[in-house]
């Protein structure tokens, strides 16, 4: 067993090249990004910039590597992979987030690696860095005391799994004796709280297997990593099912267009979305973004109370 790891983690190192080896070693830096052009680039906390190059044949190689440790295979019919990539870094092994493409959906090779956090920045940092106001700070704190449900809604790289991990801390400092369930695709969430379980989805299994599952697991509160399809109702069931104090995250635009897009997805079960369900289940919406002036790139912009809906003027809110 072991020497059948050593040889994964070279095979693994050797297609992944010493420029990639090097950027998955830097702290600084949290997404590694390969172009068709043959173009490699690099985002991190000092900003985006190319970093380098890798030819086709090189990069075709790493995907079929990555995807055949996952036991899958990426083909001109399946010309796609999305999965997990752990390499050994400095006798520790690491996870990244693995997405890649081949033709026909693109002209040439490409993948997108993502790092996962390898700390937990807290609340009370993003007070000091100003990411989060005096009074946004306050919020959050109260409502995972008062164990309101939240939404952390934003755009891509806008920072929803970082403040996640951040609520999850504050969740473990308050109330450290409840029991945890948290479901992901692929495990990016960090959580402190000792009666915790992190259930990843399977082809076999599925986000809304899972959340379905859970409920039989004894949670205290159940937290899902990010709502992108029809799980998104039954994470409304399952809140609405004597689970409060939940925390998932949401792709939108603003915080009032994240309820939108949760109709949406619900809609993709194949069910009516019912507004009030929603309000019942969901009390805190987190809008955060990305802001290149900011201390660290990201901002907290608004956060709303979800109070009502009202069929003539739609969901009531309030500021926070």
């Amino acid at each position: 067993m072991l020497r059948e790891h050593s040889r994964t983690q070279n095979k693994l190192k050797q297609d992944l090249g010493e420029v990639v080896c090097s950027a998955l070693k830097d702290d600084e830096i949290y997404e590694i990004l390969l172009n068709p052009d043959g173009a490699l680039w690099i985002d991190g906390y000092q900003g985006k910039r190319e970093y380098g190059r890798m030819s086709s044949a090189a990069a075709k190689n790493l995907i079929n590597t990555v995807a055949s440790v996952s036991d899958c295979s990426v083909t001109a019919r399946n010309p796609s992979f999305s999965g997990e990539l752990w390499v050994e870094i400095n006798e520790e092994l690491k996870l990244f987030r693995f997405q890649a493409f081949i033709p026909p959906i693109v002209s040439y090779p490409v993948f997108a690696i993502r790092k996962r956090a390898n700390k937990v920045i807290s609340l009370e940092t993003y007070l000091q860095d100003e990411v989060l106001s005096v009074a946004q700070y306050k919020t959050i704190c109260e409502s995972v005391e008062q164990r309101k449900s939240i939404l952390v809604i934003g755009g891509t790289q806008s920072g929803k799994t970082t403040l996640c991990n951040a609520i999850l801390d504050c969740i473990a400092k308050t109330h450290p004796d409840e029991r945890v369930i948290i479901i992901e695709d692929t495990q990016e969430l960090k959580c402190q709280v000792k009666d915790c379980v992190i259930m990843r989805a399977t082809l076999e299994r599925s986000m809304n297997d899972l959340i379905f599952d859970s409920m039989r697991m004894r949670p205290d509160r159940i937290v899902i990593g990010e709502v992108r399809g029809k799980e998104a109702y039954s994470l409304i069931k399952a809140w609405n099912t004597g689970h409060r104090g939940g925390l998932s995250t949401i792709h939108a635009n603003s915080a009032t267009s994240g309820l939108l897009r949760l109709e949406q997805l619900i809609q993709e079960a194949g069910v009516i979305a019912v507004p009030e369900a929603i309000v019942e289940a969901v009390n805190i919406l987190i809008f955060i973004e990305k802001n290149n002036k900011g201390k660290k790139g990201r901002q907290v912009r608004e956060i709303l109370k979800l109070d009502n809906y009202y069929k003539n003027k739609g969901y009531s809110t309030t500021i926070l």
